[in-house]
């Protein structure tokens, strides 16, 4: 007789161990940066076993595409117009905008798995050292890279 299985069931992986609440890496994003919040989201997709982590995964790269080419457009439109400071400032915020947009609906996609994951007994680990070593150390990490393009992308 076949075992009943939910359809979106977790399967957690061998990357069980690291598992955390989807919140750990939604706060990741606005205390640390895109870099670390996207492949956060995308690693604990693997480790609960989410049904979703392929559209997690694809999402996490789309932020990334939309992310370049939003910087890249407002660079260039900066370039051809000479935005004042507060226009700049202005479109930067879709950049930010769209960076929560992403993180929220990763959030979203890995927080009905998830539920289930706990629920069937999956160990749970606490995400805040992350959280705060990234937030401590990204000012230093992201700001030395050269060049502004790659700053705001990972921010």
């Amino acid at each position: 007789m076949p075992l009943y299985r939910l359809p979106d069931e977790p399967h957690p992986g061998s990357l069980a161990q690291l598992a955390v609440r989807p919140f750990w890496p939604l706060l990741g994003v606005m205390l640390g940066g895109a870099w670390l919040s996207w492949p956060w989201f995308v690693v604990n997709g693997f480790a609960v076993g989410s049904p979703t982590r392929k559209r997690e995964l694809a999402l996490a790269a789309c932020g990334f595409a939309g992310t370049i080419a939003l910087v890249t457009l407002i660079l260039r439109v900066d370039q051809m117009y000479d935005l004042s400071r507060a226009t700049a400032n202005f479109a930067l915020l879709a950049i930010t905008v769209w960076k929560l947009a992403i993180s929220y609906s990763l959030f979203a996609h890995q927080s009905r798995s998830f539920g289930l994951y706990e629920y069937y007994g999956g160990k749970v680990k606490n995400g805040v050292a992350v959280v705060l070593v990234a937030f401590f150390l990204e000012p230093r990490l992201v700001g030395s890279i050269p060049g502004v393009f790659w700053q705001l992308v990972l921010r």
